[in-house]
């Protein structure tokens, strides 16, 4: 990727980090049959998880000053979705990398509504339809890599839409491998 500028927030928007930390409920893997009950925002359960850690979480970050979030995952071997990328590809999915970026944008949802909403059927539109969005992508996270960061800038926000539009990077041990663009996330109210 060149003459891409990764945006890193300023020591004024890190003193405005607020804690996220991520729960780790049922399934823990493919097989556990067990499912916590969440309510309509919450982040998937462990296997599904793409992401161990919140390392900033700035809701007026950002160059729009709609929110910065930046996510890591230690790369672990033994994960379940090595085994189940192609036959002797193991390989986290490029799929699942562009999940743990969703999954940064729903914590800015969260952030944003989530005492709004609290208490009230809703769901995710992930990818908001009718929302252009691109992806480019230079490389694979494989099993000898150690650390998965994720950055999202939000750039755009519909309040009375619930819709949360961004854009960002995933970088495996600080290479940049995946470029997205106008990706777009709606919290949908059900009834």
């Amino acid at each position: 990727f060149r003459g891409l500028e990764l945006y890193e927030p300023s020591e004024a928007e890190k003193q405005r980090h607020v804690d996220f930390p991520l729960e780790i409920v049922s399934p823990l893997n493919p097989q556990d049959t067990r499912v916590d009950a969440m309510n309509g925002l919450a982040l998937p359960g462990k296997c599904y998880l793409m992401l161990d850690r919140i390392e900033l979480c700035i809701p007026d970050g950002g160059p729009a000053g709609l929110g910065f979030i930046r996510g890591t995952k230690q790369v672990d071997p033994s994960e379940w979705f090595f085994k189940a990328h192609f036959y002797q590809d193991p390989v986290i999915p490029g799929s699942l990398g562009l999940e743990s970026f969703i999954q940064l944008m729903k914590v800015a949802a969260i952030k944003r509504w989530g005492t709004q909403l609290a208490g009230r059927n809703c769901h995710y539109e992930p990818i908001a339809l009718n929302q252009k969005h691109f992806w480019s992508y230079r490389g694979q996270v494989i099993p000898k890599d150690n650390l998965v960061t994720v950055d999202a800038c939000i750039t755009r926000v519909d309040d009375a839409d619930h819709l949360l539009v961004a854009e960002g990077f995933l970088m495996v041990d600080g290479r940049i491998i995946y470029s997205m663009k106008e990706f777009a996330l709606r919290v949908v109210i059900d009834g």
